[in-house]
């Protein structure tokens, strides 16, 4: 059976092909802390980067230019649609995290993304949910949608500032019902942190808890058939709060899934201050934290 080549091995195999060399920065991917779901979905996009190279006669990572780069990050949709913002920018970052892994091994070398700049994702923006809002979408996920005990579970474990990818990996030995908290595993860029629940929160937990008496290792939001790898568990629990804004009415721009994770955050900014609102997202960027809750400058 061939093992998996090092990271150490890099001058043996360094300009044997795109493979080759790939197999090795894939490696050096999987020491670093990113979740599974993440890692598939960046490692599926240089996979594709590395066939289209390929295509055009490239033959080492080495010999790769941002001509290359800039090409992949446009380049139409499988159904040979223009890329969204969102989409480009997730090109963008699958390769810059494939040449920061070269650049630990191949000393002086370039990341040929360095200068390529995209637009900013503003038809992404999102914001958080308002008092009000929030208030509708916890009634809707208690009874106005199928799973409504899912649901509820997805929308405590949100206002807790969890994201959809870690909302899907938890655990209930991560929950401390006791103090009301939950151990969040963060997921590149985001940081491991402990998230706070809201007392509505706090009581969907304890409620089912008591009723369902699971194992430690169970699952918090239980995974529907046909959804047990982490990737596909994200995109369901992404699709259910969805479902919980649309039927809470709760829509326009900028409302999203993740718009209950910072609804949650923007409570912590009001108790605690900005540092203690970046921490809440996994932020190190008070700049970024400012910018994701909408903070006016009056308020900083």
């Amino acid at each position: 059976m061939e093992s998996t080549p090092q990271a150490s091995d890099w001058s043996k195999f360094r300009g044997h092909g795109l493979r080759a060399e790939l197999a090795i920065v894939r490696e050096i991917w999987s020491q670093q802390p990113r979740s599974v779901s993440t890692r598939e979905r960046l490692g599926g996009l240089i996979e594709r980067f590395a066939a289209r190279l390929e295509v055009t006669g490239v033959t080492s990572l080495l010999a790769v230019t941002s001509e290359h780069c800039e090409g992949f990050i446009w380049a139409k949709t499988r159904r040979q649609h223009n890329p969204s913002l969102a989409t480009a920018h997730l090109r963008r970052s699958a390769l810059t995290g494939l040449f920061a892994a070269l650049c630990q091994v191949e000393p002086g070398f370039v990341d040929p993304t360095a200068d390529l700049a995209l637009p900013s994702k503003t038809e992404r923006r999102v914001r958080p949910l308002s008092d009000a809002e929030i208030t509708r979408v916890r009634v809707a996920a208690l009874g106005r949608v199928r799973s409504s005990r899912r649901a509820a579970l997805c929308v405590a474990l949100a206002e807790a500032s969890a994201t959809t990818g870690e909302i899907a990996q938890l655990q209930w030995r991560d929950v401390d019902l006791g103090s009301g908290t939950i151990d969040l595993p963060g997921a590149m860029p985001i940081q491991p942190r402990t998230g706070q629940l809201s007392s509505w929160g706090r009581g969907v937990l304890t409620r089912i808890h008591h009723d369902v008496r699971p194992r430690p290792e169970e699952f918090v939001v239980p995974r529907r058939v046909g959804y047990a790898d982490p990737h596909s568990a994200q995109a369901a629990t992404a699709n259910l709060l969805t479902k919980v804004l649309s039927a809470a009415g709760v829509a326009g721009p900028g409302v999203r899934p993740g718009s209950v994770r910072l609804w949650g955050a923007r409570q912590v900014l009001v108790r605690s201050g900005v540092e203690a609102a970046a921490g809440a997202l996994g932020v190190t960027s008070l700049d970024a934290a400012r910018r994701a809750l909408s903070v006016e400058e009056d308020l900083q």
